[in-house]
């Protein structure tokens, strides 16, 4: 997740949500869906990317995302003529290597995440919707659209309410930055 600013995390989780429900709604062929989700990781992971400060543990996952992204994008894309078992695999272990990161980083630095329940049903939600792709490779079009789909609102929705949350946080931390160098120079 990115640890640039919060509007830059909530344009982010915007641009999954609307995705998500694109890929929820429409009625898509196969390589339609292919060409959407490709095209959808690679937008992610160049976001994400560019929306990173780059700067400590959080900053270091951010740039892994993004590149991780980027790579499920290019292989997606640039597959032959991808098949649907070809897509929901690649999609559905990104999901879950994904979710076992996540869950893993936050339930071992969770003294510095205020909602980090939150964080870690989430990562649980992704991995099994990773394990819903995967276990099911003979399923139709539409049962993995709604999957991705289901995946990719749930991680845009993750994304939103932490910038909310930081949001929150900010001017906190900013006006108390103000207070201190107010104080130290008098």
């Amino acid at each position: 997740m990115s640890n640039g600013p919060p509007w830059k995390l909530a344009l982010v989780g915007t641009v999954a949500m609307i995705a998500g429900l694109a890929l929820l709604f429409v009625d898509w062929n196969l390589d339609q869906l292919a060409t959407f989700v490709a095209m959808l990781f690679l937008a992610r992971g160049a976001l994400h990317i560019v929306t990173t400060s780059f700067t400590g543990r959080e900053g270091a996952l951010s740039a892994l995302i993004g590149c991780g992204e980027i790579a499920v994008g290019v292989t997606t894309l640039a597959w032959p003529s991808p098949t649907l078992l070809v897509l929901v695999v690649i999609v559905g272990v990104w999901a879950l290597v994904r979710g076992i990161v996540d869950a893993t980083v936050v339930l071992a630095t969770r003294a510095g995440h205020g909602r980090w329940i939150i964080r870690v049903m989430a990562a649980i939600l992704e991995i099994a919707l990773g394990v819903a792709l995967v276990a099911r490779p003979g399923g139709t079009i539409r049962d993995a659209a709604v999957t991705l789909g289901l995946l990719v609102v749930l991680e845009g929705a993750l994304e939103i309410s932490v910038a909310v949350g930081r949001g929150r946080h900010e001017p906190e931390v900013r006006g108390t930055g103000s207070v201190q160098s107010l104080a130290s120079a008098s």
